[in-house]
């Protein structure tokens, strides 16, 4: 097998997947995991990070809490933040524009072509008002190109890896708790181990308050350039997070709409607008029921009462599956996972789903924490070379704490470093 997987144009992180997971199917079950074994909980203290020490450590911790101040002009809410920061974020939008067209080669197409891509630009930045707005503040005041910051501001509706959970406690208590990954098969760094996309955006995180009346409407973890939401939390209504999907679609209701031939809207700015206008879980729920998107994704929704989690499986036009808590509870589970796969559907190469859940039903399933949950994102393989940052939240009483994570040891997914050579 290592013979014939050497001879193979497979690259060096799916040899290694495929020989770890014929390891795994070779060997006997143990009381120790074995690398990518799905159905066994992977939290290791000897490796993974410690909760308490990272809570204790300001460098571990994600940097904040900056403002945003929405009662501002859309050209000076986001100057003070990422003028400081305006080469890390063209480092960055470099390396993404010149990797993109490992995801989608007619995209890639758009997006390199200047020309037409200034145009696209600036008729979607007129339709997408204040958002459009503060895209063109921030390039004046990084001096970006307009039409490279839009490109990284529809990044994630292109590539992401993620796993989001909403878990309850005996007395429904909420905890809602993510990983973002980000920059699978954008540019390798094999004598690190690391991947070049996630090692740029590490920096680029800050916590944020946005703000109205001086007073917070919703705390979010942000990369510093993209004004869309991609985890955030209202004190007494909501969270949510989004995970990329990935559908046969091949992005084609984006292409529509970058192309003048289509409508939806972009998740990130519609979240926001959620966070604003939206107050209770319900609410959002339905809103994201309903809407129209500009291609695939999970929204994970938590609340501030019992049962309130929900997966939505979303394609460009309508909900594909739903997975609620109330549901999942009545069956003696009281957690939700959600990472990049549809329901039951996890390929052997990639299951951080069931590591996950035997964590939860094993070790939280009645008394979740925030502890209990960074242990749980901590760990292989949810914790992996891509993984950026880990948030935790609670809506119902507005806390939001997020970590920076690294995965260096041998055992990391993407990929075991022991295999890769």
């Amino acid at each position: 097998l290592f013979r014939h997987l050497s001879k193979t144009k497979m690259p060096k992180m799916a040899t290694a997947m495929a020989i770890a997971a014929f390891l795994t199917h070779l060997l006997p079950a143990a009381a120790v995991c074995l690398p990518f074994e799905a159905h066994c909980c992977h939290i290791n203290p000897k490796i993974d990070p410690n909760y308490q020490q990272f809570k204790a450590d300001p460098s571990s911790r994600v940097p904040g809490w900056e403002v945003v101040d929405l009662d501002l002009p859309p050209s000076e809410r986001w100057r003070h933040l990422v003028t400081p920061m305006a080469s890390q974020i063209r480092t960055m939008i470099t390396h993404f524009k010149a990797l993109l067209g490992g995801l989608s080669k007619d995209i890639f197409k758009l997006l390199e072509d200047s020309s037409k891509m200034k145009v696209i630009s600036e008729r979607v930045l007129k339709e997408m008002g204040e958002y459009g707005l503060e895209i063109r503040s921030i390039a004046n005041a990084t001096g970006i190109l307009v039409e490279d910051l839009f490109a990284y501001n529809i990044a994630y509706e292109l590539e992401g890896g993620c796993t989001s959970i909403v878990a309850q406690d005996d007395h429904g208590r909420l905890i809602h708790g993510r990983n973002l990954d980000f920059g699978l098969f954008l540019g390798e760094d094999w004598k690190r181990f690391q991947w070049t996309l996630t090692e740029d955006l590490r920096p680029l995180l800050r916590n944020v308050r946005f703000v109205r009346q001086n007073r917070t409407v919703f705390k979010s973890t942000v990369f510093l350039g993209y004004v869309g939401t991609l985890t955030a939390v209202k004190q007494g209504g909501f969270s949510v997070t989004v995970n990329t999907r990935y559908d046969n679609s091949d992005w084609a209701a984006l292409r529509a709409f970058l192309e003048g031939k289509g409508s939806g809207n972009f998740l990130s700015l519609l979240l926001r607008d959620v966070m604003v206008g939206n107050h209770s879980f319900s609410e959002a729920l339905a809103t994201m029921r309903s809407a129209k998107l500009l291609g695939p994704a999970y929204v994970i929704l938590g609340g501030t009462g019992r049962g309130e989690g929900a997966v939505l499986e979303r394609g460009a036009t309508a909900v594909v599956n739903e997975t609620l808590l109330s549901d999942v509870a009545k069956q003696g589970f009281n957690s939700v996972v959600q990472t990049n796969w549809d329901y039951n559907k996890d390929p052997w190469y990639d299951n951080r789903r069931s590591p996950a859940e035997h964590c939860l039903q094993e070790r939280y399933n009645r008394n979740i924490t925030f502890e209990g949950m960074f242990s749980v994102l901590a760990a292989h393989p949810n914790r992996n070379r891509l993984t950026t940052h880990t948030a935790l939240m609670s809506a119902e009483t507005g806390d939001c704490e997020a970590y920076i994570q690294f995965c260096n040891d041998t055992l990391c997914a993407p990929w075991m470093e022991q295999l890769t050579v």
